[in-house]
């Protein structure tokens, strides 16, 4: 079945330039093939419902030629805030600092870069005196909101698993985070 819907896919991406097209299909093919060219439409489809509020599963029915519901899938999701370390990127070569602080008012604070390199240097005298840290190359980390998944034929000899995908909703900049694992593991929110 999974080579079959990737088989579909790899034909019927250009016919997704004709107006009467099953948009719900259209995010599962091609989520399941990275959203190349040819899938603006089904893109914009999908963050217009993970976005809506309240938030919507990122595709709908998919008819199948016989009428019935498309559901040999799973797609694993996840909304991504700013205290998990997989909701920042950094460009490769360039590593992630990720802290959760407090402020001097109790508040939290997440502090989120990207750097090259850190060496320390001593600061202060006497007892305050300490190592800190200094970062080289040090730039913003590309905040990421929605991490996502798709397993066409889940459990069957024909199972074709995607790469993780990891997003910016509001910009629409993606991350294809190809994992050993192969697979997202939530607690069941926001899974289908």
């Amino acid at each position: 079945m999974a080579a079959s819907f990737a088989a579909a896919f790899a034909v019927q991406t250009p016919a997704f330039a004709d107006e009467d097209y099953d948009l719900d299909c259209a995010v599962i093919l091609c989520l399941a093939g990275g959203f190349p060219v040819g899938c603006a439409d089904a893109w914009d489809y999908m963050i217009d419902r993970i976005t809506h509020i309240p938030s919507k599963p990122p595709f709908g029915f998919c008819a199948m030629s016989d009428g019935s519901q498309y559901t040999d899938y799973s797609t694993p999701y996840k909304r991504l805030n700013g205290d998990d370390e997989r909701g920042w990127y950094c460009p490769d070569g360039l590593m992630l600092h990720h802290e959760i602080s407090r402020d001097d008012n109790g508040r939290r604070r997440v502090e989120a870069f990207c750097y090259k390199s850190v060496s320390y240097r001593w600061k202060g005298y006497g007892e305050d005196r300490r190592k800190v840290p200094v970062y080289s190359n040090r730039q913003a980390a590309t905040p990421l909101d929605l991490e996502m998944q798709i397993t066409i034929a889940p459990g069957t000899a024909d199972e074709y698993r995607s790469s993780v995908f990891r997003i910016n909703t509001k910009t629409g900049f993606r991350v294809e985070v190809r994992t050993n694992e192969g697979d997202l593991y939530f607690d069941g929110a926001g899974q289908d």
